[in-house]
């Protein structure tokens, strides 16, 4: 199904305008670096993240953003950091609509990816109801933060490659810092948990290795 929503056109030249939002910057990495990847080459890629800083106002460390995208290729790829502080989203809806609504009305975007909306990641679920809101009439995919996706409920599958699969686990490591500012201590982003999150969506789908998605609005 994807293959026929992000493959290049027949008509030449025409490649399909992707946005992937993040709540907070290594979302994207964690959720689908790997489809998009695979589909790089058919389309025109943006990156939006929602928040640069914590709750109390601190920054986060945006140079570790820098790096993981220039392992992944994407070092060129425009990606717009915005200032919502992070953990209280909820606090900005307002301003995080109207960010959203600038970004669609300005834009013209094919395929979305945004956080899933059933998780337990306050962030996660503002940003996911106002891009399926705003965005309702394209084609929208949820994708799996592994941490805090509880009721995550896949129904769209992406095989990926062994090479990708070591590509994106080597640029979700780029993120040093939620080793330590994180209660969890970052386990999420060892190489254990993230190619065996990846087998595990794969196995289920009869291949070794894939993301998984939810799909909210599908448009052919």
């Amino acid at each position: 199904m994807i293959e026929s929503i992000l493959s290049s056109s027949k008509k030449k030249n025409f490649k399909k305008n992707v946005i992937v939002f993040g709540a907070h910057p290594d979302d994207f990495e964690v959720g689908c670096a790997g489809t998009i990847l695979k589909y790089l080459k058919d389309i025109n890629l943006k990156i939006f993240v929602m928040s640069d800083r914590y709750e109390d106002g601190k920054m986060r460390n945006l140079k570790e953003k820098d790096k993981s995208l220039k392992i992944l290729g994407l070092d060129k790829v425009p990606c717009k950091v915005f200032d919502i502080p992070t953990r209280i989203f909820h606090d900005h809806k307002s301003r995080i609509r109207n960010i959203l609504y600038n970004i669609a009305t300005k834009s013209d975007v094919d395929v979305v990816f945004t956080p899933p909306i059933h998780d337990i990641h306050q962030d996660h679920i503002v940003l996911a109801d106002e891009v399926i809101r705003l965005f309702r009439e394209k084609t929208i995919f949820g994708y799996e933060v592994i941490r805090s996706g509880y009721d995550f409920m896949p129904n769209m599958h992406v095989k990926l490659p062994l090479d990708l699969v070591n590509l994106k686990i080597k640029a979700a490591q780029s993120y040093k810092s939620q080793w330590s500012t994180t209660k969890s201590g970052g386990y999420y982003f060892s190489k254990e948990v993230m190619k065996g999150l990846m087998r595990a969506r794969g196995a289920a789908f009869g291949v070794e290795y894939a993301e998984a998605f939810e799909v909210y609005h599908l448009k052919l």
